[in-house]
Order: structure tokens, then sequence, then C-alpha cells
């Protein structure tokens, strides 16, 4: 009976040992994601507002409210 429950405390730490490592390494990933997407993000944005030729701007947003709306997201730099 002693070596069932020796056993069995055994499995149990290894168990929750397991998830705690797994735990552990599903927060690392997402916080690698999150890192990734905000660095996307603003590459993006540099691309859109800061690199992007004004001729091209102006082909692309041709109305008064499509240029604003393009400047009112690059005010957010």
């Amino acid at each position: 009976m002693r070596k069932f429950l020796l056993l069995t405390l055994i499995s149990l730490t290894m168990l929750l040992g397991g998830c705690a490592e797994l735990w552990a390494a599903k927060q690392g990933a997402a916080a690698h994601a999150e890192q990734a997407a905000d660095e996307a993000l603003n590459t993006i944005l540099f691309s859109l507002c800061g690199a992007m030729p004004v001729g091209a701007v102006n082909r692309r947003f041709k109305t008064e409210e499509e240029k604003e709306a393009y400047q009112e997201v690059c005010a957010l730099l």
C-alpha cells in the first residue's frame, strides 16, 4: 500500500511539474507573438506613412475623405 501511495505521489508531482513547464512555455510563446505583432504593426505604419512617396499616396487616396483618413492614421505616429 505504501508503495502504491509513493508511486501515486511521484506520478502526480511529475504531472503537475510538466503542466507548469507547459504553462511557462505557452507564456513565453505568447510574449514572443505579442512582440512580433507589435513590430509588424510598426513596420506597416512606417511603410504606409513614412516611406511612401507623396505621388503614390495622392494616386491611392483621391477623395478628400480618403486623404483625411490617411492623415488621421499617420498622425498616430
